[in-house]
Order: structure tokens, then sequence, then C-alpha cells
């Protein structure tokens, strides 16, 4: 049985972290197993957007796995956790909105995992929590980066400081997660979701995503210089074109990512 389930439908990827007797613990093999398909993934067009989840019941991703890492020499945990934040990187700048479905346990590198997705849709019993301020280390994928862009500084530090856990219904008020919704939904509407996602341009979708992934930090005349640069391609494209066409002919577009 594959530690990475893949599944296609119609323009969706649906990823599945299948290690659910490790509550799917993100062993080296598993990172670079990810990492090689979101890479293969990102150049794919017939693919529009991406979907994380995990198998069993127990959990969405309980984080490094900690068993592997517990005989790692210091250099060994390092290339462990660089694996980590490789993948991490690739979901951030993979042109792909990426959507993580999370349920049960979602902690440490999972939390990150889920952080380094666009969008993340929970059901009521998703936990979020980094335990490594306990274990004598802190989230090194790329937690301590992205959960302050994503609630603020004074939050986050107060989540990473006492390593406590985080209900769904309070990580949708802090604005971990976009949606809570019940255990037994969480995939048909991620999928809903993915749909919606799929009648858009995707040299569109590419552009904002990294519009907003790398400018919202920028200084505001550096932003809009970002802002033009990423635009301005996307004006002699045959995918521009053809929405416009499409609205004065009063159907659905046609776009194929050129």
């Amino acid at each position: 049985m594959s530690i990475l389930l893949q599944e296609e439908r119609d323009g969706v990827l649906l990823l599945t972290l299948n290690r659910p007797e490790a509550m799917n613990a993100l062993s080296s093999a598993l990172a670079e197993t990810l990492l090689q398909v979101v890479d293969s993934v990102a150049k794919r067009r017939d693919i529009r957007a991406v979907i994380i989840t995990g198998a069993g019941d127990r959990a969405f991703c309980a984080g490094a796995d900690l068993r592997e890492r517990s005989g790692l020499t210091p250099d060994e945990k390092w290339a462990q956790r660089t694996r980590l934040w490789n993948v991490n990187k690739a979901l951030w700048t993979m042109p792909q909105p990426v959507i993580s479905a999370i349920h049960g346990w979602c902690l440490g590198g999972g939390f990150e995992l889920a952080l380094f997705s666009d969008l993340r849709m929970a059901s009521p019993d998703a936990v979020f929590s980094f335990p490594e301020m306990t274990l004598g280390a802190y989230p090194g994928a790329g937690a301590a980066i992205a959960l302050p862009r994503l609630i603020g500084p004074g939050r986050a530090k107060e989540i990473f400081f006492t390593a406590r856990r985080v209900p769904a219904e309070e990580a949708l008020s802090l604005g971990i997660v976009e949606w809570v919704v019940p255990r037994a939904e969480l995939l048909t509407k991620a999928f809903e979701l993915a749909s919606r996602m799929k009648s858009c341009a995707p040299l569109g979708l590419a552009g904002v995503k990294q519009m907003v992934n790398l400018g919202t930090d920028l200084e505001f005349e550096d932003a809009i210089a970002l802002n033009d640069k990423v635009r301005r391609p996307l004006e002699g494209t045959k995918d521009y074109e053809e929405g416009i066409r499409a609205f004065f002919e009063k159907r659905p577009a046609r776009f194929v990512g050129e």
C-alpha cells in the first residue's frame, strides 16, 4: 500500500497521507514522495487544484515521525527537517491552489503543512498544536514564518509558547482555518471548493497566489512593482482573450492555461 494515495477527479488531485497507523506522521519517505508529486503536479496544466488530507479517523497529520527521528544524528535530523521545509516551499510556490482538508490531530509538521496550503477546511474534531517546545526544539519547517502572517505575531507566539491545543472552532475564530464543516462532508466540501476554482483561469489563479504570498509584507511601492510584474504577462494570453470573448458570448470560458 502506498504511503501517499493519489486520486484525480476531473482536474482536481486528491493527495491522502496514508500512514494511519502512525497518525500520518511525515517520515522521510513520505515527505520525499510528497515533494516529488508536488513538483510533478506543478508542471501539469490539466490539474487545476490540489486537496491534501489524511487517512484514517485519528489525524490529518501528527507531524514529523519522531520514532524515525529518535535514532538520527543531528545532521540527519536536519536533513529530515529540510525535506519537510522543501515540501512546504513547493506547496507555497506551485501555481495551483492547495486546500488542506483537516480532521483529528494536526500537529507540528502537519500543522505546518496546513499553513503552507492556500486554504484550510477543518472538521469539528480537528485539533491544532505545536508541541515542539515541549520536546526541546521549535517548529522548523516554516511555521514561525507562516503562522504570524496568518493570525498576527502576538497570537502566534501564544500558540508557540504554550504548546496548547487549539480546537477547530477557535482555529476558525483566529483565522487559522477558513471553514469548519461536518466530518462526513469534509471532502465533499473541499471538492466543491476546488471545482469552483476550476472555472477560473489557471494563469490568473497562479498570478494572484504569487502576488498574495509574496506581496503582503512588501512596502507599498515594491508591492506595486511586483503586481505589475505578475499581472502584465496575462494581457497577451489566450486565456485572457477567451475570457473576454466568453463574456460577450454569454457562455462559460474554456481556459487552457496559455
